[in-house]
C-alpha cells in the first residue's frame, strides 16, 4: 500500500484505512529515499520496516519524492507514506541542502499530525537536517531514535576544508542535539559521538547474494559512490598495484572520483538489474572498498557488507585509526544478525 501526501499537514482521507491509520502503537522509519530508489540508506530502512512487519509490528515506511540513484529492484512488503517536497539536484551541494532542508519540514509536518503517544519513530542522518527533530517526537509523546549513518560535522570536512574551531562549533551543537534522542543508534563504532544514548546496530548486506557463483581470474570490482569522502590517491595506488599484476579493474559507479580514473580502469555505469548486479558480485574475484584516511569517524562504507558477504578477498585502501579498528570488527561481525537486532531493539521499546 502507498499514499502521497502532497501536504504533510493535511489530515489522510478517515474514510480509507492505510499506512497512516491511528490504530495502536506503531514504528514509523523516516528515510529521505525510499523505493524505488538505490540509496543504501532508504534500502536498510526498507529492510528493517519489512521485518518488523513479518514481527506482527504495525510499521509505515516514510519517505520523500526525491532520487539519488535509479533501481529496478523489486517493492518492498512495507507500506510506504511520500511526502512532497522541493527537489534539488545531485551533484549540486547547495540544491541538496536545499532539498534536505524541505525534506527535514515535511517530516516535522509528518511527526506533527500522524505520530501519536506511545509509538517509535526512527528518523536517520538522511537528510542531514534531521538532527533537530527530537523535540517534535516528545512533543507527541513518541519514543525518538536517531539513526546515525553519517557524522556530519567530520564529513563535511571531505567537502570544505574549513578551520578545526569551526568543526569544534558544529561538534558541540550536534552533541547537544545528539544528546536529547531517547536512543542514537550508530551504524559503526568510529563513528564520532559517544553519548550515553548511543549504542551501536552494524549495517549488513543490503543484496541477497543466493548461492556462490565462480569468479573470473584476474578480476578487481569496486562498485558504488567514488566521491568527496573516499581517498582518491591510496586507492588509485592500489589500483595500480594490482594492475601491475596482471589484474583487470572495473569500477561500476558515480561520483567525482570516476572522472579521474585511469585509462586502463574499466568504468561503467551501476546495475540496475538486481540478477545483473548479483552476478557482477560473484564473478569479481577481489572486492575494493575505498575510505580517506584524513576522515576516520563521520562514516563507514555500507558497500563493504555486500563484498564480505561472497567471501571474496576485500582490499580496502583508506582505512586508518578508528575506522581500521571498525574493519577489523566488521570482518569477523555477524552481520547475518544485524538487521534483527534492529526489529528485537524496536519491538521492545513498544
Amino acid at each position: 500500500m502507498e499514499k502521497t501526501l502532497s501536504d504533510p499537514a493535511t489530515k489522510p482521507d478517515t474514510g480509507r484505512t492505510g499506512p497512516v491509520a491511528r490504530v495502536g502503537a506503531r514504528v514509523h522509519l523516516l528515510a529521505q529515499y525510499v523505493w524505488p530508489d538505490d540509496s543504501a540508506c532508504g534500502i536498510y530502512a526498507e529492510q528493517v520496516a519489512d521485518s518488523l512487519s513479518k514481527a506482527g509490528v504495525r510499521t509505515v515506511l516514510v519517505g520523500g519524492v526525491g532520487r539519488y540513484r535509479q533501481s529496478a529492484r523489486p517493492r518492498p512488503e512495507a507500506n510506504i507514506v511520500r511526502l512532497d517536497h522541493f527537489c534539488g539536484r545531485r551533484g549540486n551541494l547547495v540544491m541538496f541542502a536545499l532539498e534536505s532542508r524541505s525534506l527535514a519540514r515535511a517530516f516535522r509536518s509528518y511527526v506533527e499530525q500522524y505520530v501519536n503517544s506511545g509509538d517509535v519513530v526512527v528518523i536517520g542522518s538522511f537528510p542531514p537536517f534531521t538532527v533537530h527533530l527530537e523535540q517534535v517526537v516528545h512533543n507527541r509523546g513518541a519514543t525518538a531514535v536517531y539513526w546515525l549513518q553519517d557524522y556530519y560535522p567530520e564529513l563535511l570536512r571531505s567537502l570544505h576544508g574549513f578551520p578545526m574551531w569551526l568543526k569544534r562549533i558544529m561538534d558541540r551543537r550536534w552533541e547537544r542535539n545528539l544528546l536529547r534522542w531517547d536512543y542514537v543508534v550508530k551504524s559503526s563504532a568510529n563513528l564520532a559521538y559517544h553519548g550515553p544514548n548511543a549504542r551501536v546496530i552494524r549495517n549488513w548486506p543490503s543484496v541477497d547474494l543466493g548461492k556462490p557463483q565462480p569468479f573470473i581470474p584476474k578480476t578487481a570490482l569496486y562498485s558504488g559512490n567514488l566521491g568527496y569522502a573516499h581517498g582518491i590517491a591510496p586507492f588509485f595506488a592500489k589500483c595500480e598495484e594490482l594492475h601491475a599484476e596482471g589484474y583487470t579493474i572495473t569500477v561500476r559507479g558515480d561520483g567525482p572520483g570516476i572522472a579521474k580514473l585511469p585509462p586502463w580502469v574499466n568504468r561503467e555505469p551501476l546495475l540496475e538489474d538486481l540478477d545483473a548486479l548479483i552476478r557482477s558480485y560473484w564473478e569479481a574475484e577481489i572486492h575494493l572498498v575505498a575510505a580517506d584516511p584524513r576522515i576516520q569517524t563521520a562514516l563507514f562504507p555500507s558497500k563493504i557488507w555486500n563484498s564480505l558477504a561472497t567471501g571474496r578477498p576485500v582490499v580496502c585502501t583508506g582505512f586508518e585509526g578508528e575506522m581500521a579498528a571498525e574493519l577489523a570488527i566488521s570482518r569477523t561481525a555477524p552481520f547475518q544478525q544485524h538487521r534483527q537486532q534492529w526489529v528485537d531493539f524496536l519491538s521492545s521499546l513498544l
